[in-house]
């Protein structure tokens, strides 16, 4: 199980891993602060959770989870002419096999507040 954040803002993070680098929790260390990612220890089914919080006048903070490179669920979050900031969730349930790559990924002009906004959290069921 692991929950991490990004220490500071992502500002104009275009198609980029997110490398969360502040850890809450790491049990087993399979989540790698330095590279974004988790690599599966054991086989089973495991339940990934992420959020973001668009930062930034009038800016899109969208990002998606991936699973060994392709690109699963999405979430998209944005500031309105208001100044009120969205909060976007989503959650993911894979089957994964040893060795195996899940991490959270950005598209063009992703504008995302960091901790305690943005996160990412997985666990074995």
């Amino acid at each position: 199980a692991f929950t991490v954040s990004s220490s500071s803002n992502l500002q104009n993070h275009n198609n980029q891993r997110i490398v969360y680098d502040k850890v809450i929790t790491n049990t087993g260390n399979a989540y790698n602060k330095t590279t974004g990612i988790f690599t599966c220890p054991v086989p089973g089914t495991y339940v990934f959770t992420w959020s973001t919080m668009s930062e930034s006048y009038k800016k899109s903070c969208h990002a998606s989870i991936y699973h060994n490179g392709h690109k699963l669920m999405m979430t998209h979050s944005y500031e309105n002419n208001n100044g009120y900031h969205e909060v976007a969730s989503n959650t993911m349930v894979l089957s994964l096999k040893v060795n195996e790559l899940v991490w959270i990924g950005t598209s063009s002009g992703t504008y995302c507040y960091g901790y305690p906004y943005t996160g990412f959290s997985g666990w074995k069921l």
